[in-house]
Parts: C-alpha cells; sequence; structure tokens
C-alpha cells in the first residue's frame, strides 16, 4: 500500500492552554484520498450561497482511532467523547472532541488539507508531522517555540507511543542479576533499580 506515517497536532485547552495537550492520528493514502474527497462536499462561499437560509459551510466526520493525550497522562479507553475532523469551506481542517472528565471542548487549529497532503507526499516516509498553532513544525528552528514543542514531542514520544507490535518484555524472565547488586552477609533479596 502506500505511505504511512502519524500526524501530532497541538490541542487547544482553554483552560490549562498547555502545550503538552495533542491528538495523535495515523495517515495513509487513503486517508489523504479521504480528505480530498470531503473537502469537495463543501462548497466554496460565494455571494450566491451566501443569501441562502442554508448554508453548508463545513463537514464534520468521525475520527475514533485517534488518540487524544494530555501531557504525560495517556487516555488507552478514549477519554475524549466526539472525537472527529472538522472541514470548512476554506479548505482546511482541524480536530475536535469535548473532554469525557471536564466536558471541556478540545480542538486544534486550522490547517490546509492541501499542504498536509502536500507534506504527506513530500516528506519522508515514517516521518511524523508536527503541527502547532496550525503551522508544520517540523523544520522550524530548535530554539523556537515550535522547535521546543517538537522537541518534546519527541521525548514523549518513548514513552506514549502505542506500540506497533507486542512488547516483548515477559523474554527478561531468565536473566541473572549480577553479583555487585547483591547484598553481603547472605542475603540474596535484591532490589531492582530503574536508573
Amino acid at each position: 500500500m502506500g505511505k504511512s506515517r502519524h500526524v501530532v497536532m497541538q490541542v487547544v485547552r482553554r483552560s490549562s492552554g498547555s502545550a503538552t495537550h495533542h491528538v495523535e492520528f495515523l495517515m495513509d493514502d487513503n486517508f489523504a484520498e479521504r480528505l480530498r474527497q470531503l473537502r469537495s462536499l463543501v462548497p466554496p462561499l460565494g455571494s450566491l450561497n451566501k443569501q441562502r437560509d442554508l448554508v453548508i459551510d463545513k463537514v464534520r466526520v468521525r475520527l475514533p482511532n485517534a488518540i487524544w493525550r494530555s501531557g504525560n497522562e495517556i487516555e488507552m479507553d478514549g477519554g475524549v467523547d466526539g472525537s472527529c475532523i472538522v472541514i470548512a469551506a476554506e479548505g482546511s481542517f482541524n480536530c475536535g472532541g469535548k473532554d469525557r472528565k471536564t466536558r471541556e471542548k478540545l480542538v486544534t487549529y486550522n490547517f490546509s488539507i492541501a499542504r498536509l497532503i502536500e507534506l504527506h507526499a513530500e516528506r519522508p516516509e515514517g516521518e511524523t508531522i508536527y503541527i502547532r498553532d496550525g503551522v508544520f513544525a517540523n523544520d522550524e528552528p530548535a530554539e523556537s517555540p515550535a522547535g521546543r514543542w517538537v522537541a518534546s514531542m519527541h521525548e514523549l514520544e518513548v514513552v506514549m507511543r502505542v506500540p506497533d507490535a507486542p512488547s516483548d518484555f515477559d523474554t527478561l524472565h531468565d536473566l541473572q542479576m549480577r553479583p555487585e547488586h547483591q547484598q553481603a552477609g547472605g542475603n540474596t533479596t535484591t532490589r531492582a533499580t530503574f536508573f
């Protein structure tokens, strides 16, 4: 099939405003084509349809597989209701939902559908696309706010990314502790440390 990559978008939270709130979803060629199709369903706003009583200027579609994250918290049960993408007449989209615990509205800044599809086609395969404040942040300077945000997302990614394959952690059960970790006096009780 085609390329597959993660897209990470900063979520604007009205109450906290923390830059660590974000939504992550998987994008492939089918996803890009679906965005194109949905964009074609939203007619451009012109003088003719502005005068009508009912104007469709947005299309809302469910995004059930998106992962919404709040800082270091991982909501594996999908702690967001109404996870969706909203496609606007101007050719942009944003992600939205509602925090199940606080009922707070979650939303990202708008981003151009054409630009996302272009990035998906041009950027290296497997590269994660980071979008902060409605701007593609991957190539921003490291000392800029966007650059620091991308760096923080890389740090969190190791902890937070849902593994693509099952963990093999349970295969370590046969490892022997090194002698320097055993306490003196014949006591064989050992304490494992992580750092």
